[in-house]
């Protein structure tokens, strides 16, 4: 993020607070007290490029975003995450509905009725609500505020209610402050993407048990094949070949931590390979500790295609360069359905068709 990142932002805001001037007052009947649509922060708008903090506390615990500049360049992590990557929109998120909050209506003043519309003391461990503050880099708050339920409109600004913590008046306001609840939806939890179109091969390499490999021969073919599977054999489940391909679609982690915490050793040989028609290796790695399975992946250039195969090598270089920049010094769990296609045995894949007799067969190598 340089000194513009947040320029967009910063015209967003100042054409929401010209629209807010001319909102249309509600009356708290029980107070008189009347909103006036200003901004809550009125002075965050010329500040918001200067956030280098965001602190969210919540009943279930607290997190904390944290930037760090180098060259010119500011990056956000979680504390409370081990300093995980946080990608820039989950910071703009709150930063800038920070300073487009702006009031509608007074509500209630009475702790009592805190609870109803989510505004209650967010230390209680039971609390709904949320507290977010901003400072700078020197520490300075720019802003605080409790963020409670969102009020339910149809099309047009969003509402919500809020409390200023020390203050007893609690607000409807206008505006979204998006404040994830878990401290994983902070981040970007997805670590490999490869569309199964273009994985050609999958290899298993289960401790104890033969590779398992699955295939298909051409790009074309819509099933894939199970090495060394015998006549008079079928799948168990109609996609218990193409699961174990299908992993690396769409992966995402449940949990993370350091690989120097888990003891992963990429130097050892993969878990699994997937390797892809178009010139891609993603290789994956595994260490169980207790009952968890913990993961993580490396991605390179096959140097080895068949006849026909053509690969972009840029593009290759590239994919291959943002899965290890992602999952390098990460080891993660996934969940509990791919975690159990990474375990499959030829054993477990297959069974013998209803009075068939088996032979060995063994499937065409078509790949390395």
């Amino acid at each position: 993020m340089n000194p513009i990142s947040f320029l967009i932002l910063l015209v967003t805001t100042a054409v929401f607070a010209i629209g807010a001037a001319s909102l249309t007052i509600s009356r708290d009947i029980n107070t008189g007290v009347r909103g006036e649509g200003t901004l809550m922060f009125p002075d965050l708008v010329g500040k918001v490029n200067d956030v280098r903090r965001v602190k969210v506390t919540r009943g279930t615990g607290t997190s904390t975003l944290v930037a760090k500049e180098k060259g010119g360049k500011v990056t956000w992590s979680l504390t409370e995450l081990f300093y995980y990557p946080v990608p820039l929109l989950s910071v703009r998120a709150v930063a800038a509905g920070m300073a487009q909050v702006a009031r509608i209506e007074a509500k209630t003043t009475r702790p009592a009725k805190y609870s109803k519309i989510r505004v209650e003391d967010p230390k209680d461990k039971i609390s709904r609500s949320a507290r977010v503050e901003l400072f700078n880099k020197s520490g300075e708050k720019l802003a605080d505020l409790i963020v409670g339920m969102e009020k339910p409109s149809l099309g047009g600004p969003g509402q919500l209610y809020v409390r200023r913590p020390g203050n007893n008046r609690a607000w409807l306001a206008q505006g979204k402050i998006t404040v994830p609840e878990k401290l994983e939806n902070w981040v970007d939890q997805m670590i490999v993407e490869i569309d199964l179109p273009r994985v050609r091969e999958t290899t298993l390499f289960v401790t104890g048990e033969k590779p398992l490999r699955v295939y298909k021969k051409s790009e074309q073919d819509q099933d894939f094949l199970v090495e060394g599977m015998p006549d008079g054999h079928e799948l168990k489940e109609l996609f218990g070949a193409e699961d174990i391909s299908r992993a690396i679609q769409n992966l995402a982690f449940e949990e993370v931590r350091p690989t120097k915490y888990i003891g992963l050793d990429v130097k050892k040989t993969p878990w699994v390979r997937h390797i892809t028609f178009d010139g891609l290796i993603v290789e994956g790695w595994m260490k169980t500790i207790g009952k968890k399975h913990w993961v993580t992946f490396r991605a390179r250039a096959n140097s080895v295609r068949l006849k026909g195969e053509k690969a972009d090598e840029a593009k290759i270089a590239k994919e291959a360069s943002k899965i290890n920049r992602i999952n390098n010094g990460w080891a993660y769990t996934i969940s509990k359905f791919e975690t159990k296609n990474l375990f499959k045995t030829l054993a477990s894949l297959i069974q013998p068709k209803l009075g068939a007799k088996s032979t060995p067969k063994g499937g065409p190598k078509v790949g390395k």
